[in-house]
């Protein structure tokens, strides 16, 4: 009987366990940080082969949280793509500079691509970077765009 009374135990807290995780979870939380509040890029045929196209972009980082954030690199990544020729290592960007809160800092720099024989529309259709990782005391990913 003993055995049979702990049984039941052992399940009703296992069903109490099962069913409370949606009812003890508190949703999204909203997480202070850095947002990039702007961005731009453009684009040009290399100097040296118009066979190679410059995508360059620039974005602004704001620490919109109460600490300073101490920001090692940033690394934006890049699609996958035939076009794309830079490798991920040549656009990651060492900063390694404090953004104190309510301040910005800009971040820049340029993806070469591969564009022989492509239209003009076929160019601008090539999003070469798709997300921005960040590195502090944590990596954050930041999605620029739906693939």
């Amino acid at each position: 009987m003993e055995r049979v009374l702990y049984g039941l135990v052992i399940l009703f807290v296992g069903i109490l366990i099962g069913s409370s995780g949606d009812t003890l979870s508190c949703g999204p939380v909203p997480v202070e940080g850095l947002l990039i509040v702007d961005g731009s890029a453009w684009g040009g045929s290399s100097d040296e082969n118009q066979s190679i196209h410059r995508y360059n972009y620039e974005f602004t980082l704001y620490n919109n949280g109460q600490d300073d954030i101490y920001i090692t690199k940033v690394e934006p990544l890049l699609a996958e793509s035939r076009f794309i020729i830079s490798s991920q290592d040549s656009v990651s960007r060492l900063i390694n500079s404090n953004v104190a809160a309510g301040y910005n800092i800009s971040v820049n720099g340029s993806i070469e691509l591969f564009t022989e024989n492509l239209s003009k529309e076929e160019i601008l259709d090539i999003q070469p970077i798709v997300y921005v990782n960040i590195s502090s005391t944590q990596t954050i990913p930041y999605l620029i765009h739906e693939t």
